[in-house]
């Protein structure tokens, strides 16, 4: 596994000049194709003469040229509920039995990872839908929700925005460099203390610290701890 963060970080840096999607197996073989659709557990690929369908545990990540976005592959983290003698009579529960068992079997999915390096921050973007406006015809567009994970190398992803505060209507609305946020990092971002002295002065300054912000901060941390291997 210890090869992952160096194949991830070629194909990431390299990424902007390959004019297509491409998908990084497990083997660590890279496989340039035209078009890429997601299932729960399938990854679908296509080019101009042929498809062909992975086993999602074959692919380590892909990469989205329309969107400029590269995706890793992570294990689902969703608890797994067990029914208990207790619950016989939870009918409501019983009722969605179906959904719940079908969300249990869903070993891995891909989140977006967002920096290139030892330090890793991705984020999962789930869209809920509105639903109907009180009082009113029609319904209120989606809700974007982002939930941001980092880690070092192949660690454990830490959760570090939990309880984001995100406005209705506000589908900008990113990681900011909040109090919670800026404590993580100070222990992620160890080792360096002028990328220490730019964290403090970053949360210091006014208005807060945008997620373009912090992604550079970690990069820049990253380049560093690539040339001090």
């Amino acid at each position: 596994m210890k090869y992952i963060v160096l194949v991830t970080l070629l194909l990431y840096l390299n990424s902007t000049a390959q004019k297509s999607d491409f998908i990084v197996t497990t083997s660590f073989d890279t496989i340039y194709v035209d078009k890429i659709n997601l299932t729960d557990f399938k990854v679908k690929t296509m080019t101009s003469d042929k498809k062909k369908n992975y086993n999602i545990d074959e692919i380590i990540s892909y990469y989205d040229f329309l969107e400029n976005k590269y995706f890793e592959r992570i294990t689902n983290q969703i608890e797994k509920k067990e029914f208990k003698e207790s619950d016989r009579y939870d009918y409501k529960r019983m009722e969605n039995l179906h959904i719940e068992q079908y969300k249990n079997s869903i070993k891995y999915k891909f989140i977006q990872r967002l920096t290139v390096g030892k330090i890793k921050l991705l984020v999962e973007v789930i869209f809920e839908d509105g639903g109907a406006i009180a009082g009113q015809l029609g319904y209120m567009p989606s809700k974007k929700n982002k939930t941001y994970y980092i880690a070092i190398d192949d660690s454990k992803l830490e959760l570090i925005n939990s309880s984001a505060d995100f406005k209705l209507f506000d589908f900008n609305k990113g990681l900011e460099l909040n109090n919670e946020v800026y404590q993580i990092l100070k222990i992620y971002l160890y080792g360096n203390n002028e990328i220490n002295l730019k964290l403090d002065y970053l949360f210091a300054s006014k208005p807060i610290a945008k997620e373009i912000q912090i992604i550079d901060l970690i990069n820049e941390y990253n380049s560093w701890a690539k040339s001090n291997k």
